[in-house]
């Protein structure tokens, strides 16, 4: 393998491997505050199944 071609392969591998790490990174940690706000984006949390907040439990009553 020329060294060209080796430097071209190794720089593109480390551009996947850092957006697949990145990638994983925002995935695995979801940064959820305690507090709840009424949202559509409250739905999607994913600590909404197992909330106790009232208004939590006031959007799951509501459906």
């Amino acid at each position: 393998m020329k060294r060209k071609d080796f430097i071209k392969t190794t720089g593109r591998l480390l551009l996947l491997g850092g957006i697949t790490a990145s990638a994983g990174y925002l995935l695995m940690n979801k940064k959820v505050s305690a507090t709840c706000s009424v949202s559509p984006g409250c739905e999607n949390c994913g600590k909404f199944k197992k909330c106790e907040l009232p208004q939590a439990k006031e959007v799951k009553n509501g459906k």
